[in-house]
């Protein structure tokens, strides 16, 4: 590959899809909000096909065509206005979480979509696709595969057919299949709380396990691969949440303590 993508914000998600994109052969520039120096260690293990920039690099960046935004709402506002994107492809993987956010009425009374809140700050020559918000950055890694019949699928939505057909062509190439359904408007289909949302892309353990050995099969384990028709389904299946939002309580136990050890690792790195 000889195509650029873009990272604003490498955490958990973003920093899963670089190296599953640097895998593929892609080029990656990443940034932060703590600058590039801090991204040191990222590149070092991502290799020679990565590089750390800043989020204002990128944006001015014309050939980069694709940018993955994967940042917390809450700094949406302020940042995206600063950086000025324009001209790109934006796979938007956010999540709304009014706990971490703190409540944004435009998205409690459903007056917005995550993505079209993300939208309203980004210059209108961007065309912005929903992807990857509904994968825990776990199995993002663990599920996806080159072997085309093995793949999962991903649901991704967008106002521009041409932008989703060009990020269904990254996710094949990255190791996964997409299901394009529908508009921006109908992007919360796949977020938090939603039938599609992280459980499918699961595996279920087996019973009798010691914590040792149910820890590592959850890790190392895939799913069995989401079909189109079976994302469809959960798609369908998806109903209007009030609040907005949902719970962690029926994710398995295990899955809890590996996000919250991995989240506290990572708050320990910025340290």
């Amino acid at each position: 590959m000889s195509e650029t993508i873009g990272f604003i914000g490498v955490g958990q998600i973003g920093g899963g899809v670089a190296q599953l994109a640097v895998d593929a052969g892609y080029k990656v520039a990443l940034s932060n909000s703590r600058g590039p120096e801090s991204l040191k260690d990222v590149v070092n293990k991502l290799g020679p096909l990565a590089t750390a920039t800043t989020s204002e690099a990128i944006a001015k960046d014309s050939n980069i065509k694709y940018v993955v935004l994967s940042v917390p709402l809450v700094i949406v506002p302020t940042l995206l206005p600063k950086i000025n994107l324009e001209n790109k492809i934006i796979l938007d993987t956010s999540n709304y979480y009014a706990q971490r956010e703190g409540k944004i009425e435009s998205l409690e009374d459903h007056t917005l979509t995550t993505c079209e809140y993300v939208s309203q700050y980004l210059d209108k020559s961007n065309k912005l696709v929903k992807v990857f918000n509904n994968i825990d950055s776990v199995h993002l890694l663990v599920d996806a595969t080159k072997e085309v019949s093995k793949q999962t699928t991903l649901p991704i939505a967008g106002d521009d057919s041409d932008a989703k057909a060009a990020v269904t062509k990254i996710l094949n190439n990255i190791g996964f299949q997409a299901l394009d359904y529908g508009l921006l408007k109908d992007s919360w289909r796949s977020e938090p709380g939603e039938p599609i949302y992280g459980i499918p892309y699961m595996p279920v353990t087996p019973e009798g396990l010691e914590k040792a050995a149910e820890k590592k099969y959850f890790l190392e384990t895939p799913a069995e691969p989401l079909s189109k028709e079976a994302a469809q389904k959960f798609i369908d299946d998806a109903k209007v949440l009030t609040p907005v939002g949902g719970s962690i309580k029926d994710f398995p136990k295990i899955w809890i303590e590996i996000i919250m050890e991995k989240y506290a690792q990572q708050q320990q790195s910025k340290a």
